[in-house]
């Protein structure tokens, strides 16, 4: 029992070192970007490239910010005006005292893009949380955008169409008290960065990187991380009935589970199911494309998102 007590505290005093040497190791990071007040805190963002108009990159709900778009928008922004940027309390932004709903969050970024005088019309591209928050954005603000390409992003109809087990994984998460203190501890930077080869396991190798530096920052927007999964039912609720109006849209969707379990599958089909009878359909030229891959698209097919969006452009700024 005694020897089974040390043990425990060596693993804590281990694992307790090892986060506060990663955090320190983070701090070498050279942060790219800069930052714009949106009302009493600070956005981060990155602008690259010169164009007439501009893509604008809304990420899922993670805490990879900006990170997760670099290798798309270094490509793109040979030809566009584009923006990334770390949502509230993500990454480098500050949280600030607005509630995490969709129309908060849209609010934030119409403030940081107006701000930054950026050329309109504007491309969003947004990943799997961005399909609650881009429609809040273009339900106030339809006249500045001209078009939207959509990876794997949610519907504010999944939770109510998901299986009761389905739904209850994608919104079951624990507490803050419960995830403070395995943050400090470094399990779940651990844990994380053991799951990179689950989340896109055929991701390139300067896709790998974006996420081990996305980690490297954990610390900071994780508390951010857990808190818009915990909104996640109150803004899919905020959203219902909100669709893109007469904005063209392309949608690609994953057809291939995170895990392989059933509560996964179903999530497969039920968004992919939406994505075509519902967020395709309400869209005037609404395109469906189906990649073969899970849920991360942007880690394993940047080319491709590359590709769709440059031909979107094409088509929607002529």
């Amino acid at each position: 029992m005694q020897i089974a007590l040390i043990l425990i505290l060596l693993l804590i005093i281990f694992g307790f070192l090892y986060e506060q040497y990663a955090r320190y190791r983070a701090k070498s990071y050279k942060i790219t970007g800069d930052f714009v007040d949106v009302g009493g805190h600070k956005l981060h963002f990155l602008k690259k490239g010169d164009g007439k108009a501009t893509i604008i990159f809304e990420s899922g709900a993670d805490f990879g910010g900006h990170i997760v778009w670099r290798s798309i928008q270094d490509k793109l922004s040979k030809n566009f005006t584009t923006l990334s940027y770390d949502r509230a309390g993500v990454l480098h932004s500050q949280r600030g005292d607005n509630p995490k709903t969709g129309a908060a969050i849209a609010e934030e970024l119409h403030i940081l893009v107006e701000k930054l005088e950026l050329p309109k019309p504007y491309i969003l591209v947004g990943h799997s949380f961005a399909g609650f928050t881009l429609r809040s954005f273009v339900d106030k603000y339809p006249e500045d955008v001209v078009g939207a390409v959509l990876l794997d992003t949610a519907h504010p109809d999944n939770f109510s169409d998901f299986s009761p087990k389905t739904r209850k994984k994608y919104t079951n998460f624990p507490p803050m008290w419960v995830v403070t203190p395995l943050l400090r501890l470094g399990i779940i930077r651990i844990m994380f960065l053991k799951l990179m080869d689950k989340f896109a396991p055929n991701a390139l190798k300067s896709e790998k990187d974006n996420f081990k530096e996305a980690v490297d920052f954990i610390h900071k927007g994780f508390g951010t991380y857990i808190e818009e999964f915990s909104s996640v039912l109150q803004i899919s609720d905020e959203t219902k009935g909100l669709e893109f109006r007469e904005i063209p849209v392309v949608v690609l969707g994953a057809t291939k589970p995170t895990f392989d379990t059933p509560e996964d599958w179903d999530g497969v089909k039920i968004m992919n199911e939406h994505h075509i009878n519902k967020t395709v359909k309400s869209s005037p030229n609404g395109k469906y494309i189906a990649v073969d891959c899970p849920h991360t698209i942007q880690f394993e097919k940047p080319d491709l998102v590359v590709e769709v969006v440059e031909d979107f452009a094409k088509e929607v700024l002529s």
